[in-house]
């Protein structure tokens, strides 16, 4: 078994074993989300509006036809909206990785 399909398969466990649902293009997903993501307040003509921003991790054999998510697209997670600010440009690693700031109502 070559490196990258053993990481593959250890994914496959992680993700089995510690995803959470998140809503994508109108679907389910199961997802890791990363640890670490910042809460801050921003200034803006309304008065202070809070920004949060963290990683989400989506299988990448979940994509059919590698239509992966693109900057701008909006999911959401634990009730609330975000909207996709940064896409890992690795592919073909079991994995694509988001980073994703929260969205006003």
């Amino acid at each position: 078994m070559g490196f990258f399909s053993e990481i593959k398969s250890a994914l496959n466990e992680i993700f089995s074993e510690f995803s959470q649902p998140v809503i994508f293009r109108d679907r389910e997903y199961n997802c890791i989300i990363g640890d670490g993501g910042q809460q801050e307040a921003e200034l803006e003509s309304g008065g202070f509006v809070s920004n949060e921003n963290f990683s989400i991790k989506f299988k990448e054999s979940d994509f059919e036809n590698d239509i992966y998510p693109a900057i701008g697209e909006i999911l959401q997670y634990s009730g609330r909206t975000f909207r996709v600010h940064w896409i890992s440009s690795r592919s073909n690693r079991g994995q694509i990785e988001v980073f994703v700031r929260s969205v006003d109502k």
